[in-house]
């Protein structure tokens, strides 16, 4: 969840190609209707880096002169209590793991930076380079191409990168054992949970059905499928993380055709999951067991006292079977008052 900003701090500054895109996004919008929010990104990138070097130096002095006013700004800002000088909510160490604005759990400052692997290292130092010598690449097409001419080394040059790692790791493996973190972080200068807290339960999930038909993929997926074992094979040893970012950023860099292919297989597994779903729920009805009938409602039973006037042939059975004043009594026996007689005997 992103950190809360005080709404009196000051807007931060924007850089030079964010001030770009927002002033020429309607137009844009306008000149081609219908384009979508990701192709209307990639072609203003593709405009920008256009641009001629007097027009982008023109944006550049707009970029410095909002940098200026907003550190005129912030020094005569006063925070509010619970808020940094940029006015940002100081998150609270009593709720788990405080994440930062980015969904990581946030770090301490003076922790030691993380190293990186060969290609990370290789990626961030060619990146410059490789966009001067290819104006107007997206970003995803620039990760196709630093992928490849790192594919491309020789056995000496990706040596060299993985020395290069290898000392990066030793530099942060003795940073982080000379490291000592602040109250509330652990060894590795992330912020942790504070001690009084409770630990949330997980709820739990009922048991699935191993009968139950696998779910659709999408073409993300599939995609995935094919390309991570060419990944694996291209940098052994890669991290999970890197993995899934150079997985991303080669699907970005897909063309619309190659695209296709994988979200006609992503359609085609929708209508297989579908059709299975709809044979699954058929057969969960026909395996419920059947309801037994519902017994016949008993028989209404007469009134003992149904009709005074008229007395049922009910009454006079059990009269004749049970009332010995009745089996006695020749009058009572015809009297079609019977009951009225009966009552008034009694009472007597």
């Amino acid at each position: 969840m992103p950190l809360k900003r005080d709404p009196g701090a000051p807007k931060r500054n924007m850089s030079a190609y964010l001030l770009y895109q927002n002033a020429m996004r309607d137009q844009f919008k306008a000149l081609n209707p219908g384009i979508t929010f990701g192709q209307l990104a990639k072609y203003t990138s593709a405009k920008y880096a256009e641009l001629s070097s007097f027009e982008k130096q023109a944006w550049v002095e707009r970029a410095e002169a909002d940098k200026a006013r907003y550190l005129h700004e912030l020094a005569s800002y006063v925070p509010p209590p619970g808020y940094d000088p940029k006015g940002d909510a100081i998150a609270s160490q009593t709720s788990g793991n405080v994440k930062s604005r980015k969904g990581k759990a946030a770090r301490d400052q003076n922790a030691p930076k993380r190293n990186m692997s060969a290609y990370l290292l290789y990626q961030n130092a060619m990146r410059e380079q490789f966009k001067q010598g290819n104006p107007g690449m997206t970003f995803g097409q620039l990760a196709k191409y630093t992928s490849h001419m790192y594919k491309n080394l020789t056995v000496e040059e990706k040596a060299t990168w993985d020395a290069r790692a290898t000392q990066d790791k030793a530099r942060y493996n003795a940073a982080i054992a000379a490291y000592v973190p602040p109250p509330g972080h652990d060894a590795q200068g992330v912020l942790i949970t504070g001690h009084h807290t409770t630990t949330r339960k997980r709820s739990k999930r009922s048991p699935k059905d191993p009968a139950a038909p696998k779910r659709a993929s999408g073409a993300y997926v599939f995609f995935t499928n094919d390309m991570r074992p060419k990944v694996f094979a291209e940098f052994p040893g890669i991290k999970f993380v890197d993995l899934g970012r150079c997985l991303g950023e080669r699907w970005r860099a897909l063309g619309p055709e190659e695209k296709r292919h994988y979200e006609g297989l992503a359609a085609q597994d929708k209508v297989r999951f579908q059709m299975e779903m709809q044979q699954y729920t058929a057969n969960q009805v026909a395996a419920q067991p059947v309801a037994p009938p519902l017994p016949p409602p008993p028989a209404a039973v007469e009134s003992y006292y149904h009709d005074p006037v008229a007395p049922s042939a009910t009454y006079e059975m059990y009269a004749q079977q049970h009332d010995p004043v009745v089996q006695h009594d020749p009058v009572v026996q015809h009297d079609p008052y019977a009951p009225q007689h009966h009552t008034q005997h009694f009472a007597a």
